[in-house]
């Protein structure tokens, strides 16, 4: 089933919106077969291009989902165990330029990827109905365990969407 709307923040509406019907965890494992492909195929000049002065490298977008990826999973398993203490935001810019992702491999980060996305399945799958309705507070917003499942996967199909349209990478 998927959240209601006040399961999260309404900056996150957006995400929630570009997950499609369906079981969240098919979804997942759909996606992570998109992406992994995507990031296989690749090629090194295609990984290094920025479509503006300031805008992240394709490497550096990917960063970003792994990133954004390990943040959300953290933040559902600690409202899964009833952590009461609110989560911090984080500032992706600066994340994004502290992963020196653009002096990684294309290997690396699609093997940190598939591995993470491994253990995000596995992690949310792991939930009973009633663990995925927890809810606690990060950035100031609150949401469900089962919110930020479904944010994880509209997240990435967000910049999907950037990287087909923006950078002329197709999945």
């Amino acid at each position: 089933m998927r959240p209601q709307p006040e399961e999260y923040g309404a900056f996150y509406e957006g995400y929630i919106e570009e997950v499609g019907s369906g079981d969240i965890i098919d979804i997942l494992k759909d996606q992570m077969h998109e992406t992994y492909t995507l990031i296989n195929s690749l090629t090194a000049k295609q990984s290094r291009y920025r479509y503006a002065e300031g805008k992240w490298t394709v490497k550096e977008v990917i960063g970003h989902l792994i990133d954004s990826e390990r943040i959300f999973a953290y933040r559902g398993l600690c409202f899964a165990r009833n952590e009461t203490e609110s989560q911090p935001g984080y500032d992706q810019d600066a994340y994004v330029e502290e992963g020196y992702f653009k002096e990684r491999s294309l290997q690396s980060l699609g093997d940190e990827y598939f591995s993470l996305r491994n253990a995000t399945i596995i992690l949310f799958n792991s939930f009973t109905e009633e663990v995925l309705l927890r809810k606690g507070t990060a950035n100031d917003n609150t949401f469900s365990v089962r919110a930020l499942a479904y944010i994880i996967a509209g997240h990435e199909r967000h910049h999907l969407k950037v990287l087909e349209d923006k950078y002329h990478i197709s999945t």
